[in-house]
């Protein structure tokens, strides 16, 4: 059966980048907005269609002037929900998120509640359902932040702050209008707050066109993502009829470093460890016990050379037997990415990059290790002459299709095992420390897998036609990005196709100091949106699996 009109499920999660004003992009000649521009004509494409009625331009001009005429608004009560403290351990306030969500969905009659298992933040779910028989679309975006440092930022992170181009600090309570290359300052400004103020803001732009929405909307918010959703699979377990749905949309993570809007096909699963080696067990006096004494630093860190080269290379034997190879679109997709390795490493001030010379496209659909923290002794004004007892290392595995974090945990194991390390998975004892030169104690994440779904299907086609008629040009479309977001949760066992739709300005310093919004990200998602949950039902292509 042919479907005229589309259900829509928004899913927003729980779960680091530039300098304040001054930095709008790395490639500001290649800028691509994102606009209010709905092509009213067929794209020029096999089976396409338009998804706009003769009166499209109508509708687009009501939703650009209703966006412009309301930006205090939407800046407003984006800034109350970012004044929230979100780390997902820190219960009272996450609880606080959750309930300032519930209360934003109702406000555009969307039936919301709390869905809860114990020991973790509430998932919040609702629903705004249309009349017929249609297919169902899953967004997914999450609420929870990642930890801030007050002291590394310009402003306090949960006192939002917008910033103008020219790097001055704007009263927006005094203005209607802002402009667009302005930029709000806060935790989860870009990560991942900003996708529920746009597709709520969406809801409000197509109630003031007097338009029905071609779909349905379910949305659910996670509040603890950059943990690692422990308890995702549990909840949505406990309650299966939140991923009955054709195709999920996930609104996570920064668009394309060109600013050109994309979407991705897959994600990196991954896994945590961490890492602790032993000496003596007290301080010694490097002088009087130096070139005696083992010192676990060195020890730690000849270890970690023996599991990664210097240019990245994972060289634990065994560790990428799994990897699924590339198909041939997926192949064809890496070689039309546009190149901006040149643009990042100026950027960046990177010299030469990782990989060979490979382009990052490539690189971040191989496996990865990562050392994001060392711990031993003191450094600088700290700095004593003594050998440590002890030296601890934080690493994350960046895992692809088809490895999972049991194949990478025996691998990694196996290895350690073979430079002369006896593995425990707890404080050792002394007799344990006495019996055995080398000793690490490893404590291991949960993990999860990596995802990617097929970019030819009729589902994956719609989305990205239904995008590009929103942006008005064509969009760029990755094979995966290297984050690792839990898309296998919501491929469910119907296996249905799961896409990235990131909303976020690439330099936006996700998960650092000074994380940012650039305002012009914000009114492109609201204008997506709004053709999405307009037009997104016309498209022939999607028809109801059921």
């Amino acid at each position: 059966m042919i479907v005229q009109h589309v259900n829509i499920i928004i899913f927003l999660s729980s779960e680091p980048g530039g300098q304040l004003g001054g930095r709008h992009g790395a490639v500001k000649d290649m800028r691509v907005r994102c606009s209010t521009v709905i092509l009213a004509a067929s794209l020029c494409c096999s089976g396409a269609q338009r998804i706009w009625a003769d009166d499209g331009s109508v509708v687009r001009e009501q939703i650009r002037r209703y966006r412009a005429a309301h930006e205090q608004e939407i800046v407003g009560e984006l800034v109350d929900l970012l004044s929230i403290p979100n780390h997902a351990s820190d219960t009272e306030n996450i609880e606080r998120n959750a309930r300032t969500i519930v209360s934003m969905m109702e406000r555009r009659n969307v039936t919301a509640q709390l869905l809860r298992v114990s020991g973790a933040p509430p998932l919040v779910y609702g629903e705004l359902r249309a009349p017929g028989d249609r297919p169902t679309i899953g967004i997914y975006a999450h609420y929870d932040g990642q930890p801030a440092v007050p002291a590394q930022w310009r402003h306090p992170p949960f006192r939002p702050v917008l910033i103008d181009p020219g790097s001055h600090e704007v009263d927006w309570r005094s203005r209607r209008q802002y402009e667009p290359e302005s930029r709000l300052y806060a935790r989860s400004a870009s990560d991942d707050k900003a996708p529920i103020q746009a597709i709520l803001t969406a809801l409000d732009a197509l109630k003031s066109t007097g338009r029905a929405l071609s779909v349905n909307l379910k949305l659910l918010f996670e509040g603890e993502e950059e943990i690692n959703s422990p308890h995702l699979g549990e909840l949505l377990s406990r309650h299966p009829e939140a991923l009955e749905a054709d195709v999920w949309l996930l609104s996570d993570g920064p668009i394309h470093p060109s600013r050109r809007m994309q979407v991705f096909f897959g994600v990196r699963g991954e896994i945590d460890l961490e890492m602790t080696v032993y000496a003596a067990t007290r301080a010694l006096h490097s002088g009087h016990y130096g070139n005696w004494a083992p010192n676990p630093i060195m020890l730690l860190t000849h270890l970690l050379d023996s599991m990664r080269s210097e240019d990245g290379q994972i060289l634990i034997p065994h560790f990428s037997d799994d990897v699924r190879p590339l198909t041939d679109a997926e192949k064809q997709a890496v070689l039309k990415t546009p190149a901006v390795d040149e643009d990042l490493k100026h950027e960046l001030a990177i010299a030469t990059p990782e990989g060979d010379g490979v382009p990052l496209a490539e690189q971040i659909l191989k496996p990865a290790l990562n050392v994001h923290g060392i711990q031993g002794g003191n450094v600088g004004a700290q700095a004593a002459n003594i050998i440590s007892t002890e030296a601890m290392a934080s690493i994350d595995f960046r895992l692809v299709p088809n490895q999972t974090p049991e194949g990478v945990r025996a691998a990694v194991e196996d290895h350690i095992a073979r430079q002369g390390f006896l593995i425990v998975h707890g404080t050792p004892d002394l007799a344990t420390r006495r019996a055995h030169p080398r000793v690490v104690t490893l404590l291991w994440g949960p993990g999860y897998p990596a995802y990617r779904a097929p970019m030819d299907s009729p589902v994956a086609r719609a989305v990205v036609r239904g995008i590009e008629q929103a942006c008005g040009s064509p969009i760029v479309e990755l094979v995966s990005v290297g984050a690792a977001i839990p898309m296998y949760v919501f491929e469910g066992k119907h296996h249905r196709p799961v896409i990235g739709v990131p909303i976020a300005n690439h330099d936006n310093n996700q998960h650092a100091a000074d994380e940012n919004l650039r305002l012009q990200n914000l009114w492109d998602a609201i204008d997506m949106y709004s053709v999405l949950l307009l037009g997104l039902g016309n498209d022939k292509s999607l028809e109801t699996p059921h």
